[in-house]
């Protein structure tokens, strides 16, 4: 009994082991595709894919590797979503993580998206937004989905939709207390507003709303181009 006990218990560290390095190789990786570092996280995962063994973390490596190749011009975005597709799978039926399924679907959407390719970033938009986003975790990764889908609807001149589309995160950020895209969104808001002639004080309120959140969040980028853009709307 007391053996099996202690078993039980090294498993259980074990694991728990494994998650945190599991985590901690995802977060090195995600800092430094973010700072934009595609060679060395190309390079670091070409090696380690060469090292490691667990298929799960073979997985993570892949999708760092493959993202990061399509941004060095290594392979075309065609090349680049077959694998992230692959991928996809392969967590949908053994190791289902809904949060890197989220992230890699988001992944597909953007390359189509950024290639023109809009009708097939929104069927993958609509996949994702059916997805069960079971934790508040998740839930945020949905506002930002909900963000870049209103960007590709407008794209195909579906203004209606984006607004929707645009409303639902908006409640989403305030339901959550979450204030990191909000002025974006207010600003998608009035752009889509504006799209469908809506009369110019209900737009403004959107533009209103949105120069506040750049300006309480100190987003200079933002600020700037309401200002060129919009200034008759902030008078």
């Amino acid at each position: 009994m007391i053996k099996k006990v202690t078993s039980t218990v090294f498993f259980f560290f074990d694991h728990a082991n494994y998650r945190d390095s599991f985590f901690h190789l995802d977060e090195e990786l995600l800092i430094k595709f973010r700072n934009r570092e595609f060679e060395t996280v190309y390079e670091e995962t070409k090696l380690r894919l060469k090292q490691y063994h667990d298929e799960e973390i073979s997985l993570l490596l892949n999708f760092y590797n493959s993202i990061s190749a399509h941004r060095l011009k290594k392979t075309d975005y065609r090349t680049c979503i077959v694998v992230l597709r692959q991928l996809s799978e392969k967590y949908s039926s053994t190791f289902y993580s809904p949060s890197m399924i989220i992230r890699i679907k988001s992944a597909i959407a953007n390359l189509y998206s950024e290639n023109k390719s809009y009708t097939h970033s929104r069927k993958v938009y609509e996949e994702l937004i059916a997805l069960d986003f079971e934790s508040e975790e998740l839930l945020l990764d949905r506002i930002r989905i909900l963000y870049n889908f209103s960007k590709t609807l407008l794209h195909l001149q579906d203004s209606l939709t984006a607004l929707e589309i645009v409303e639902e995160a908006i409640q989403q950020s305030l339901k959550f207390k979450d204030m990191s895209l909000l002025g974006q969104l207010y600003y998608q808001q009035g752009f889509c507003l504006e799209n469908l002639n809506y009369d110019y004080e209900t737009i403004k309120q959107s533009y209103f709303k949105a120069n506040v959140f750049f300006e309480l969040l100190n987003m200079e980028e933002y600020k700037q181009i309401i200002l060129k853009n919009k200034a008759h709307f902030l008078r």
